[in-house]
Parts: structure tokens; C-alpha cells; sequence
């Protein structure tokens, strides 16, 4: 019994040993590993910055921000209505600072100054430096963009003074007498939600004639494939600002949206758009263009202005569209 006892012991002594001998051979490859990596790195310079104050944002600080402008791809995508009459977007003649000038009345090879209200819709990331680039496509629906220059802005966070940042350029037109859509592009490669950095001003005025104004809309595919355009008509503008009030409990959540949705703005009673054979679609081969005729008619004695918004379709994909505005006078 006593040798039985004295053998276990023994045991225990050479299992305890082990086990001291295993811990310290971690401690030394530890030891060793961090002997390694210490000389991996090279000695720092008594002048060198540390990481705390080389000017690095750490990847928790970092708060993605939302550069916006106006976007009608970005309110169709959501089921909204649209007008093509850009807020966010004008014109001026240098000799006339502060008087804007309507796209639709642009003399060819004419320098012009195109500026552009640039958002943030985020509460926590500022943007230094962020690239706003302008061109424009011809008249209609389709198209390829020309640049015209670039400009860069400091946007500052949402609801924050500097906001909206103005951004601007200056524009010749081209020679040939036209009718241009202006684009600007928010280039933010770090942005929250990049599908609201493209606006578009494309615009068309006519006066009535006894009571008719018709509009000639070029629809262009520059695909490589057929495709056949659906266009859609809506009689859209934008909405009065309304005061901030607080939600009621009985209140729809979603009639807001309803409220900005295309089938809240048909075209208006006594008001007729002819779209002719373009009303069944528009077959389009690639590179093809074609003239679609929109017509509208006014109710007798109309006065004032009436916008008509065109979209195209390719399937659910945008096209483009135009805001095309009848102008009436009853005595005329």
C-alpha cells in the first residue's frame, strides 16, 4: 500500500514537471515571436510622427458621408414622380450675375456660368474636396455625355452653415444652334448612397397656338442591342414646402409618398398629351434615333404655364426624360 502511494507520487512530481517545462517553452516562443516582430520594424525617428498625430483617421472613427444633388434616377428608382426642371441647377450670363437663364433660351458659342446646390445627407461625415463634374447631352431622351469641366467643393454635414455647398463652372456652348440638357455628377468614391449623385436639367418652352403646342422629343438608343421604349406622361411639379409638423397617430406613414407619386399627378382635367404612334412604344434599333411628336392641347381660355413630364423606359431601366411646359394667354 505504502509502495503503491510513494508510486503515484512519484507521478505526480514528473506530471508537474512537464508541465513546467511546457509553460516555459510558450513563454520563450512567445518571447521569440515578439522579439521577431519588434525587429521586423524599423527604429523610429526622434522627429517621426506617431500614428495619434500623423494625420491617419483610425477605421472606427470613419463616418461615410452623402453627397446629393436632385436626382431623378435616384426618386424614380423609389416610385416617385419627377420634373426634369432641375431645383438644384441654373444658369447665368456673367454680365448679368444673379439672373438665371432658361436652358431652352441659350445662344450657341456663348460663354455661360452653370452652377449647381450640392447637399449632404449625412449628420456625421463632412467631404473635402469633392469633385462636381458638368456636361450636357442634346435635347430628348437618351444620349451620350459631353464634358465641360469640373469643380471642387467642401460640403459640410447636413444642416450644417456652408450647406448647400455651390458648385460652378463656366460654359461655351457649341457653336451650332441647340437645345442642351445639362448633367451634374457628384464623384465621391467613399459616398453613403451614390444612387442620388446624378441631377439632369432638361427643359422645352412653347407658346400655344390656337390651343396647341407641339413638341418634337429626339428618343436615342446608343446600346448595343434593340430595344423598344416605353414613354410615360405625368403632370408632376414640385410641391410647395410645407411647415414641420408632428406626426399624427391616425395619419398614413406612407401618404407622403403617395402625395409625390406620379398617380397623384395625371394629366390635369381639359388637358389632353398626344403621343401619337410613340404612345404604343418606340422600337429602336442600336445607335437609332427617332423624333417622337408630343402635342398638347389647353382647355379654352387657358393662361399661364403647364408642365407635362416625358419619361422613357427600357424595361424598369431609365432612359431620361424631358419637362416640357406649355405657355398660354387668354387674349392671345
Amino acid at each position: 500500500m505504502a509502495r503503491a502511494r510513494d508510486c503515484a507520487q512519484r507521478l505526480l512530481w514528473w506530471l508537474l514537471k512537464l508541465y513546467l517545462v511546457a509553460s516555459l517553452i510558450a513563454v520563450l516562443l512567445a518571447l521569440m515571436q515578439l522579439l521577431r516582430r519588434c525587429l521586423r520594424q524599423a527604429p523610429r525617428r526622434p522627429d517621426e510622427p506617431t500614428p495619434s498625430d500623423s494625420g491617419v483617421v483610425p477605421e472606427w472613427a470613419v463616418r461615410d458621408a452623402d453627397p446629393l444633388i436632385y436626382s431623378q434616377p435616384w426618386l424614380l428608382a423609389r416610385g416617385l414622380a419627377v420634373t426634369w426642371q432641375n431645383p438644384d441647377v441654373h444658369l447665368e450670363l456673367p454680365s448679368a450675375p444673379g439672373v438665371a437663364v432658361d436652358t431652352w433660351q441659350l445662344a450657341p458659342d456663348t460663354v455661360y456660368d452653370v452652377f449647381a446646390r450640392v447637399w449632404n445627407g449625412s449628420t456625421e461625415g463632412p467631404v473635402a474636396g469633392l469633385p462636381v463634374r458638368f456636361s450636357y447631352l442634346d435635347f430628348g431622351i437618351g444620349g451620350v455625355s459631353v464634358p465641360i469641366a469640373d469643380d471642387e467643393v467642401n460640403l459640410p454635414v447636413k444642416g450644417a452653415a456652408g450647406t448647400p455647398a455651390i458648385a460652378s463652372v463656366a460654359w461655351r456652348t457649341p457653336p451650332a444652334p441647340g437645345h442642351y440638357c445639362l448633367q451634374v455628377l457628384l464623384d465621391w468614391p467613399y459616398d453613403a448612397d451614390p444612387g442620388n449623385n446624378l441631377g439632369q436639367h432638361n427643359v422645352e418652352v412653347k407658346a400655344l397656338n390656337s390651343p396647341q403646342a407641339a413638341f418634337i422629343v429626339p428618343v436615342r438608343n446608343h446600346g448595343r442591342r434593340p430595344i423598344d421604349v416605353r414613354l410615360t406622361v405625368d403632370a408632376y411639379a414640385l410641391q410647395p414646402l410645407r411647415p414641420c409638423e408632428p406626426p399624427e397617430p391616425d395619419r398614413d406613414p406612407d401618404h407622403v409618398r403617395r402625395a409625390h407619386g406620379p398617380e397623384a399627378h395625371p394629366v390635369p382635367e381639359g388637358w389632353t398629351v398626344a403621343l401619337g404612334e410613340a404612345g404604343q412604344g418606340v422600337p429602336l434599333q442600336a445607335g437609332e434615333t427617332a423624333d417622337v411628336t408630343v402635342t398638347m392641347t389647353a382647355p379654352v381660355g387657358f393662361a399661364g404655364r403647364q408642365a407635362i413630364n416625358l419619361n422613357g423606359w427600357d424595361g424598369n431601366r431609365l432612359l431620361g426624360g424631358v419637362t416640357l411646359i406649355a405657355e398660354g394667354d387668354a387674349d392671345a
